[in-house]
């Protein structure tokens, strides 16, 4: 009986939550997010909203357990074994641009959108029909497309579409091949022993790998920018997630910074502070290089370093914002001992990254979101995210004078701080 109390109880709490949803929706006078055409592409609620977010949040999880509970194990075993088809009908709507094909008012007939883009239409027809399961495009009438709120984003949004693009062409193939290279190189932590190497049969690592073909950087720098804009990750939990001002007139290096972007949100906050933003040359171009405000000129310098050789610049704070994802321990453990000659005693390491949760600790969205993550670094660079215990024994390797302070996740934030301290 108590599997049909669930039932009951994952009702009432979707009934509940979707009125505190509406109910706040109404009273502001807003709409939610639509599939229609001109519908809005995001819920209009931000996690200053704190009971309409929460709501939210437990809708998803609650309608989700429904679902699998209603399927059952084994139809849900089944349904998620050729999930990747899902893959394939997106990856034929980005290949072929039919977002730019179909008119953004009115409709297409199959045919003339196949001759447009120059598809069979038998074959066309039946992988939009796929596509539409799940809200891109809808058939207005029988024989003709029309979009969606969801596939004219991939219409207008150039970030998100290059993210699609990112993950249906660039790494499906890895994705495929992971398993293949963990029999491979077992445990390895190389960077170019990889589903990548496997999928692509080059030797480059990555970073490297993607440098290679211009459209694939672009496309892959263009995705970034559509993952950085996901909830959770927006700058400001870095800007105010960390007690910056109690540092004081302190300077802090910010390492692998890129352009400094980071370093310049946090100085126009906190005008006490300094930043020396340290990359690679390959990080930095003509065309970007030197391009901090006018204002903040005095406080935060561009300089190029590589965070695997020995630091020379003497400062409060190392900083690292999404760096040590990338790489696996034994990488790790070279950048935190790389910083060992110049750290006096009391200067603090600030790493602001993803960090896993305790299973079941943490809402499904955001479990869900940081457990693929996890995989995707596999994927990539044979890296992975972190519990709060590996942090720790992360310093611990490194150095025995690196003392491990405590890690914290701002609210409504998916990254977390991470702190140590040296002790020298």
């Amino acid at each position: 009986m108590s599997s049909l109390k669930r039932i009951t109880d994952l009702s009432d709490k979707i009934s509940k939550n979707s009125k505190i949803l509406t109910d706040y929706l109404s009273s502001k006078g807003l709409e939610a997010a639509a599939f229609d055409v001109d519908g809005l592409d995001e819920f209009p609620i931000s996690p200053a909203d704190e009971e309409p977010y929460k709501a939210r949040l437990n809708i998803i999880a609650a309608t989700k357990e429904l679902h699998d509970i209603s399927l059952g194990p084994k139809e849900s075993l089944r349904y998620l074994a050729w999930d990747s088809v899902n893959q394939l009908s997106l990856q034929a709507v980005y290949e072929f641009k039919v977002a730019e094909a179909v008119p953004l008012s009115g409709s297409i007939s199959y045919q003339d959108l196949a001759d447009k883009v120059n598809v069979p239409m038998l074959n066309l027809r039946r992988l939009i029909r796929h596509a539409m399961t799940n809200h891109i495009f809808h058939e207005p009438e029988k024989g003709f497309v029309a979009h969606t709120r969801t596939s004219r984003l991939l219409l207008e949004d150039l970030p998100l579409t290059n993210w699609v693009g990112f993950m249906t062409e660039d790494l499906w193939l890895p994705i495929a091949n992971v398993v293949k290279a963990m029999k491979k190189w077992p445990g390895s932590g190389e960077s170019n022993e990889t589903s990548v190497n496997l999928a692509y049969g080059t030797s480059a690592n990555w970073f490297d790998f993607i440098q290679q073909n211009k459209a694939f950087a672009n496309r892959y720098n263009l995705a970034m920018q559509a993952h950085g804009g996901g909830e959770g990750f927006a700058l400001t939990h870095t800007v105010d997630g960390y007690p910056w001002a109690e540092l004081g007139e302190a300077t802090v290096v910010d390492m692998g910074g890129n352009q400094g972007y980071v370093s310049m949100a946090i100085a126009e906050k906190f005008p006490k502070l300094k930043f020396v933003v340290q990359d690679t040359a390959g990080m930095r171009t003509p065309s970007t290089i030197g391009k901090v405000p006018e204002h903040l000129a005095d406080r935060v310098f561009l300089t190029t370093h590589d965070f695997f050789t020995p630091q020379t610049v003497d400062a409060q704070v190392y900083f690292f914002r999404w760096i040590f994802h990338g790489f696996s321990e034994k990488y790790c453990v070279k950048i935190l001992q790389a910083l060992t000659p110049a750290l006096k005693k009391g200067a603090r390491i600030v790493i602001n990254d993803g960090t896993l949760p305790e299973p079941g600790t943490a809402g499904y969205v955001e479990e869900k979101s940081m457990r693929t993550m996890d995989l995707f670094m596999q994927v990539t660079v044979n890296a992975r995210e972190r519990e709060i215990d590996d942090w720790a024994e992360l310093f611990k390797q490194a150095d025995e004078r690196y003392r491990f302070l405590k890690a914290w996740k701002p609210e409504k934030s998916r990254m977390w701080f991470i702190e140590a301290e040296w002790t020298g």
